[in-house]
């Protein structure tokens, strides 16, 4: 009897199998290049970027009109939010801006504190050629009132060399990079 239901299993084609198909990762590789500038004793505590509800961890492709869709079985390395919070704070850094830049929920009482949404990270399909268009909304306050705040949205468009992933991927990185790189100049000139 305990070998009858082998003999059932092997009769039945693909139940053995379990249909797997990999996911193809791919990651967004900003170049951080930003002018140092004065530095100042003030800090800066940066929170994670908030993400639209379409921007987790599957690639979004955008084709003619409003219609948003999703690469099956391709993903984003990490949460494109993520790679973006941590570019930023690199270029941020990098200007020497700040004594000091780190998460603001790990900074006692920050001087400044950045916030931000990432409102775009698509491939967008309705030109020739297509492009990757990253759209981020920036906003820096002073938590006490005792500084003007600034707010700015970002956005970038680079074309693709081809219409594969691995050429979206380094596209999106290029716009990424010039949104951070130009954000942090701004925040640093502040």
């Amino acid at each position: 009897m305990r070998y009858g239901w082998l003999v059932i299993l092997a009769a039945v084609p693909g139940c053995l199998t379990t249909g797997y198909t990999p996911i193809d990762l791919y990651s967004v590789a900003p170049a951080v290049e930003v002018a140092a500038v004065a530095s100042t004793e003030q800090t800066l505590g940066i929170r994670p970027l908030e993400a639209a509800r379409p921007y987790r961890q599957r690639i979004v492709y955008r084709e003619a009109g409003y219609v948003l869709g999703y690469y099956e079985n391709a993903e984003w390395a990490e949460l494109p939010r993520d790679a973006v919070t941590r570019s930023l704070s690199d270029a941020i850094v990098a200007t020497g801006r700040f004594a000091d830049v780190g998460n603001a929920a790990d900074m006692r009482a920050p001087d400044f504190v950045l916030t931000g949404e990432l409102r775009k990270f698509d491939q967008v399909r309705s030109e020739t050629p297509w492009v990757a268009e990253c759209e981020i909304r920036l906003e820096l306050r002073d938590p006490l009132g005792r500084a003007e705040g600034w707010a700015r949205t970002f956005t970038v468009r680079e074309p693709l060399d081809g219409r594969s992933l691995p050429e979206h991927a380094a596209a999106m990185s290029r716009a990424v990079a010039a949104i951070v790189n130009e954000a942090a100049e701004a925040i640093g000139r502040r």
